[in-house]
């Protein structure tokens, strides 16, 4: 039974039994090799006289993010002899399988990274360590109501920044129509009239997208957010099925099929997303606001070049949702994490986020909104953010956002299909939903697991 305990009580061990106590460090081909026989691959045999080491997996990042990164560890390690952090970047495709399968084979490190994906099937599965009652100031995070447990009260991460879907569009693609950015609609049905008038063709092929949205996770985020916006939801209250053939779910299929073969705004056959807006074949997407962090590494041509506006919704108005939110990663600590170690690893969290000068930076390297109420309106955020305005207009629809809690890791294939039923084969969408709710429902119940779905938390700001 996993005990809660105060961070007080944390660092109250003993920092002497910290550097008595030895291990080897691992390097990064230890944690992707199984374990002897009789030891954990976490916590490797003690040698005498080495100094106790915390290691810590992250996928493997790049630019801005794994400079900060590796700042932070280096000053923590720096202020922390005997409490090191030890650093195993791993490739973010291979990420998931291996954490999973090590946590499963009691191989996991004694804290991670964790996309907010995989986090609810580890803690449903009983292997994450619950957060010190007063590590943060609980009622000042957004993330507190999607992240505590409804039966326990517990919460087991923290999420370094939120990210919710925005458009990005080419200013100088805008400026040719005599587009000002204060024009751009909030409502879809004037939003596609725009993406149409973006949209340039060439016997009878799309040159120009008025709207590339050629990128899955995109498609099936906007889909969820577009289910929100008209005051429906994805699952019944109870957890136990799916709702995605809701009247609410077809409108919103209906919207993304049409972007192709109604309003023929953008082509499958075209490039992807971030490639037609990164070599100007594309208007606008959107999507979320952490790949606003990569366009100007990826394209330097689109430095200064691009900009965010809102996601339209159906009426032009932030009510009664405006769509999903989604925390894009987070820390974990593990239960089997040797006892005299997890105050080290709480204490290393703490220094990441325990600030608003900290979610702040976090916010600017990740190109999201700092998970804090008080640090929204940071004057940083404003004076440093990527595309002009990348922060500040995801911060602007961040309270009228549904975080749905688990996404279940058997629904994206069932999505993928679904997508490709309505947009490939050009089937109906609710035929497409009838399949693929009928799928998700078996899976469900086959599964035997309680759910943790969150997206009935949300309350519309008064």
């Amino acid at each position: 039974m996993i005990t809660r305990m105060s961070r007080r009580r944390f660092l109250s061990l003993s920092a002497a039994a910290l550097a008595l106590s030895a291990c080897a460090q691992r390097t990064a081909s230890d944690a992707e090799a199984p374990a002897a026989a009789g030891t954990s691959a976490a916590t490797p045999p003690a040698s005498a006289g080495a100094a106790r080491r915390l290691e810590f997996w992250d996928w493997a990042l790049e630019g801005e993010r794994k400079t900060y990164m590796d700042q932070v560890i280096a000053n923590w390690n720096a202020k922390n002899p005997g409490q090191e952090v030890g650093y195993t970047p791993l490739p973010y495709g291979d990420m998931e399988v291996k954490l999973l399968s090590a946590a499963a084979a009691g191989n996991n490190p004694p804290f991670s990274n964790v996309h907010a994906f995989w986090r609810v099937e580890l803690q449903r599965s009983g292997v994450l360590v619950p957060y010190p009652d007063d590590l943060f100031a609980w009622d000042n995070l957004w993330s507190t109501p999607f992240n505590r447990d409804a039966s326990s009260g517990d919460v087991y991460t923290s999420d370094f920044c939120l990210f919710t879907d925005q458009i990005y569009y080419n200013k100088s693609l805008l400026e040719q129509e005599g587009i000002p950015a204060a024009q751009i609609p909030r409502r879809w049905e004037d939003f596609m009239k725009l993406a149409q008038q973006l949209t340039r063709t060439e016997n009878g092929t799309v040159v120009q997208s008025g709207w590339n949205l050629n990128h899955y996770y995109s498609r099936e985020w906007l889909w969820a957010s577009m289910v929100y916006q008209q005051g429906g939801f994805l699952y019944n209250e109870a957890g136990t099925e799916a709702l995605w053939n809701s009247d609410e779910g077809v409108a919103a299929l209906q919207l993304i099929q049409d972007v192709y073969h109604t309003y023929k705004v953008d082509t499958l056959d075209g490039l992807d997303m971030f490639e037609g807006f990164g070599n100007g074949t594309a208007a606008t997407y959107i999507s979320q606001g952490y790949t606003g962090a990569y366009l100007d590494g990826w394209y330097p041509q689109l430095v200064g070049n691009w900009s965010t506006a809102v996601t339209p919704t159906f009426t032009g108005q932030p009510t009664p949702a405006w769509g999903l939110v989604t925390p894009e990663e987070g820390f974990c600590v593990f239960t089997n994490a040797p006892a005299d170690l997890q105050p080290a690893a709480f204490g290393f969290i703490q220094e990441m986020l325990g600030s608003d000068e900290r979610r702040v930076e976090w916010a600017l390297v990740s190109n999201g909104v700092p998970d804090s109420k008080t640090a929204a309106d940071s004057p940083a955020l404003k004076e440093r953010q990527k595309g002009g305005n990348s922060i500040s207009t995801q911060a602007e629809t961040l309270p009228y956002r549904i975080n749905y809690g688990e996404r279940p890791l058997e629904a994206e294939q069932i999505w993928r299909t679904m997508f490709d039923r309505v947009l490939l084969e050009q089937r109906p969408p609710k035929e497409a939903l009838d399949e693929a709710t009928e799928a998700m429902n078996a899976a469900l119940k086959s599964s035997g697991k309680p759910r943790l779905f969150t997206e009935r938390s949300y309350k519309v700001p008064v």
